[in-house]
C-alpha cells in the first residue's frame, strides 16, 4: 500500500469527497492510503508542497498558479469547487454591507483564496480594499468563526456549515457567494509520479460521483470527521452536491478559473502581461499552470 500525504487548510466541507474516498474504500482499492496534513492557512498548504513536506494538495490555486508563471514547479492538476459553499458573515451590529466599511475581514490568506473572493463580493457591494476596510489574517474557517464570536473581526467568509451556525446563533448572514470562483483544486510539484497522481485523482472522482448518490450517508462520514451536529452536516453535503459546485469531470470551468486569474492580475500577484522568454507572445497562465493530462 502506497501512502501519501495530503495537505489541507482545515477539515473543510470541500474536503468531503476525499473522505468519502478514504472512508469508502476507493483509495485502497487502487493502492493507496492518504494521510491528510492540516496546514491552518491557503499559503501554509501552497508551501508545504512547494517543499515537499506534503505530496498533494487540496487548497485554492492561486498559490500554484502563480508559481507556475513564475517558473516554478506547481501544478493544477484537477479542480474540486467552482462554486463557492460561503457566505459573508458579520458580527450581530453589522445588518449590511455598508456597515462594513471601515472594518476588519477576516481571511484565510493575504494570496490566496477567501481574500479574493471577499475583495470581489465587497467590491460588488461599493466596499474597496484597502481604502474601505482591512483583512485580518485569521486562518482557516474555523478559526474565523472563533475570531467572529470574539468579536475581534467586523466579517469573514464562512465556510457551510459554519454560515448556518452562525446565523442560528444571532450572527447576520449577508448573503452567499454567487459568482464563479475556483475556489479548492488539487495541486501538485512536478515532476509528478504519473502513477500515482492518476491513482489518487481517478479514487477522488469515482467518490465525488458517489457522495452526489449518496448524500445522506456523505453527511455522516462528515459529521464524523467534523464533530459537526448531523443536522449540519447533512445541510452542508445538500449545498456541496448542488449543480455548479464540484466539477464533474474535476476540471474548472473556464469562467471559474478567469475568476482566480483576473483577481491574480488585479492583486500584482501575476503581471498584467505575461511574456515568454522566447519572444513577444503572451503566456496564458492557465495553459501554464493548469494539467488536466492525470486524470
Amino acid at each position: 500500500m502506497r501512502e501519501i500525504t495530503v495537505g489541507v487548510v482545515a477539515p473543510a466541507y470541500v474536503n468531503v469527497p476525499l473522505w468519502v474516498a478514504q472512508e469508502r474504500g476507493f483509495l485502497e482499492r487502487r493502492g493507496l492510503r492518504a494521510a491528510e496534513r492540516i496546514l491552518g492557512t491557503t499559503h501554509g498548504v501552497t508551501s508545504a508542497l512547494r517543499d515537499g513536506a506534503v505530496d498533494i494538495a487540496l487548497t485554492a490555486p492561486e498559490g500554484s498558479i502563480a508559481d507556475a508563471v513564475a517558473g516554478g514547479p506547481l501544478r493544477v492538476v484537477a479542480g474540486l469547487i467552482d462554486r463557492p459553499p460561503l457566505s459573508m458573515i458579520a458580527i450581530p451590529r453589522h445588518r449590511r454591507f455598508g456597515d462594513l466599511r471601515g472594518g476588519r475581514i477576516g481571511t484565510s490568506s493575504l494570496t490566496e483564496g477567501t481574500r479574493h473572493v471577499a475583495e470581489r463580493m465587497l467590491a460588488a457591494h461599493g466596499l474597496t480594499y484597502p481604502a474601505d476596510y482591512d483583512f485580518a489574517l485569521e486562518g482557516s474557517h474555523v478559526e474565523r468563526w472563533k475570531a467572529l464570536q470574539a468579536g475581534t473581526i467586523d466579517a469573514a467568509l464562512q465556510m457551510i456549515p459554519y454560515d448556518y451556525i452562525a446565523a442560528d446563533a444571532g450572527f447576520t448572514n449577508l448573503g452567499p457567494v454567487t459568482e464563479e470562483f475556483a475556489l479548492n483544486a488539487v495541486c501538485a510539484r512536478f515532476p509528478a509520479e504519473r502513477a500515482v497522481l492518476t491513482a489518487f485523482l481517478q479514487a477522488l472522482a469515482e467518490a465525488a460521483e458517489w457522495f452526489r448518490g449518496n448524500i445522506g450517508e456523505s453527511a455522516t462520514i462528515a459529521a464524523a470527521r467534523t464533530s459537526i451536529e448531523p443536522r449540519y452536516a447533512l445541510r452542508a453535503c445538500q449545498a456541496l452536491a448542488a449543480g455548479g459546485v464540484i466539477p464533474r469531470d474535476l476540471r474548472s470551468s473556464p469562467g471559474a478559473l478567469a475568476a482566480v486569474t483576473g483577481a491574480l492580475r488585479s492583486s500584482g500577484l501575476i503581471p498584467p502581461t505575461l511574456l515568454s522568454g522566447a519572444g513577444p507572445d503572451p503566456i496564458d497562465p492557465i495553459a501554464a499552470a493548469v494539467d488536466y493530462s492525470y486524470l
